[in-house]
């Protein structure tokens, strides 16, 4: 008898929020950058906030990491304080007020899909904890059954990703190639991931779509464009496969 390869069983999957659940790109992103901007100049910034917010997108298209763009913002108006200027546009970008947000069309049906499969589900998000929690309220997330927990990553490092992900490793007692990670950004979640010996799965989508992994460490073992490819993926989904 032939046996066919065996596919990887997975019992827990861990969801970024940020351009995975929903799309943070589209409905935060420009904002967040205004709101970055607006509080350059009135950090002293001597230009105009419209000035200030063309130079952000500008440089955003170059390279998505804040860390250039609000150099590059201080470079090009000659800022006499770039320090001060970059720490106050990043808490502005991480403290932009939350709106109306709506979830990717196919996130609520993977979740139960997944759930009804016995699946241990849980999202790590990473920002400012109450901004990150106003997100999750605004999603519906918090009264979401089919999620069992959300932890909050933060800028701060208090509670790093990685750390959250040991911290779901132990809660549910499976070994790593039980759980699967999926999210958006290589050098954060897909990192911490592989790292750990998970599974990873990148979806290129947003604010970080263009930023390419730097190393094996980085790469996911699959890359999807649409949530809803989670199922569709070549695991077992809390069963082994059949002979």
């Amino acid at each position: 008898m032939i046996r066919r390869k065996q596919r990887p069983v997975i019992r827990c999957v861990i969801f970024d929020l940020d351009d995975t659940l929903y799309d943070s790109f589209g409905q935060q992103m420009r904002t967040a950058h205004r709101h970055a901007a607006e509080a350059m100049v009135a950090a002293g910034l001597g230009v105009s906030v419209t000035a200030v917010y063309r130079a952000r997108m500008k440089a955003f298209r170059q390279d998505p990491m804040l860390r250039h763009i609000d150099a590059e913002v201080c470079r090009i108006f000659h800022s006499g304080d770039p320090q001060k200027i970059i720490r106050i546009a990043h808490d502005a970008y991480f403290n932009t007020p939350v709106g109306s947000l709506k979830l990717f069309r196919g996130t609520r049906p993977l979740l139960r899909f997944l759930k009804q499969r016995g699946m241990r589900i849980f999202v790590v998000s990473f920002g400012e904890p109450h901004i990150q929690r106003a997100k999750v309220r605004a999603l519906g997330l918090d009264r979401e059954p089919a999620i069992e927990q959300i932890f909050y990553a933060d800028r701060g490092k208090l509670l790093t990703k990685e750390a959250a992900f040991r911290r779901i490793q132990r809660l549910v007692g499976l070994p790593s190639k039980e759980i699967l990670v999926v999210g958006d950004r290589p050098m954060r979640e897909i990192r911490a991931g592989k790292e750990l010996g998970m599974h990873t799965v990148r979806l290129r989508h947003g604010e970080f779509a263009v930023q390419e992994a730097r190393g094996p460490e980085e790469k996911p073992d699959y890359e999807i464009k649409n949530i809803a490819e989670v199922k569709r993926l070549p695991f077992d989904w809390g069963s082994a496969s059949e002979i």
